[in-house]
């Protein structure tokens, strides 16, 4: 079913406004702030038209309020965990990535978006994302795929949002913390217990490992790869809040200006998080 989540209406009217989507519930909880709509546990054509509701209601209530054709979101953030495809890149690696890759299509992030949210957290890597609309559970997915497209994480939402972002003449970015690395499979318990609401299905999770006990010891060191990847989640939420932060304090037409110094993640400011009335804040395409 998926959930979408409100807390735009603690902020002024004419602030910007960021469409966020999760996979996973918890990595909804880890991402809001004032600002900011969430959808979570929703993928596929489910997501699809969630991301199309979210954009045309927007749309729409823009041109009631007399605002002209300008869009109500600022940009689009895709937010939570990722399998690992890059060998090189272990548990709770954070990547701001620099484009996503699916079924032969590229779609690049916002350049100067994803420029700031690394400087406000430099340990973050840049690198491809591949979208994919099935788990790629098993090692030999993994490198397969790392081969076929280069990419570093695999995600189950990015390309979607990508497309509604280029769609929609919106910027996008891509925050992800790696949860299973390249080198580990994912358990089949683990993947019975991913909820259609984005939850955690613990008696799907439970018959998984009766079934399979042997399964528990990757269970559970998935579970300290999760723990791992929260953790760098956590700190990607405070260098989007910092670049999305800069935005709200100068307006959606000021953002990038450069007037005053935003917080950090490190203590060095980053720029601001583009306005969506910038040619360079546009999605952009681009072969693979």
């Amino acid at each position: 079913m998926g959930h979408v989540s409100e807390t735009g209406s603690r902020i002024d009217a004419g602030a910007p406004r960021w469409l966020v989507v999760t996979g996973m519930a918890f990595e909804a909880r880890l991402l809001s702030w004032p600002g900011a709509t969430t959808l979570s546990g929703l993928r596929g054509d489910a997501l699809d038209a969630a991301l199309d509701g979210a954009l045309n209601a927007a749309m729409i209530a823009a041109l009631h309020d007399g605002a002209g054709s300008a869009p109500r979101y600022a940009g689009l953030i895709s937010f939570g965990v990722a399998g690992g495809l890059d060998p090189a890149l272990p548990a709770g690696s954070v990547i701001v990535a620099d484009a996503v890759a699916t079924q032969g299509s590229r779609f690049d992030t916002d350049a100067r978006w994803s420029r700031a949210i690394r400087l406000a957290l430099p340990a973050a890597v840049g690198g491809t994302i591949a979208g994919v609309d099935t788990p790629a559970a098993a090692v030999a997915d993994k490198r397969a795929l790392h081969a076929a497209t280069g990419a570093v994480a695999v995600d189950m939402e990015s390309h979607r949002i990508a497309a509604a972002a280029r769609a929609a003449g919106l910027p996008f970015v891509v925050c992800r913390a790696i949860a299973d690395p390249a080198g580990r499979r994912i358990p089949p318990a683990a993947l019975a217990a991913f909820g259609a609401d984005g939850g955690i299905a613990m008696r799907a999770l439970c018959a998984s490992v009766l079934k399979q006990p042997a399964q528990l010891r990757e269970l559970l060191r998935l579970a300290g790869d999760t723990a791992a990847a929260q953790r760098g989640l956590r700190r990607l939420a405070a260098a989007l809040r910092c670049s999305a932060g800069r935005s709200r304090d100068h307006g959606a037409a000021g953002a990038g200006a450069g007037t005053e110094p935003g917080a950090s993640v490190d203590g060095e400011a980053p720029p601001a998080a583009p306005s969506p009335s910038s040619p360079s804040s546009r999605s952009s395409p681009s072969s693979p």
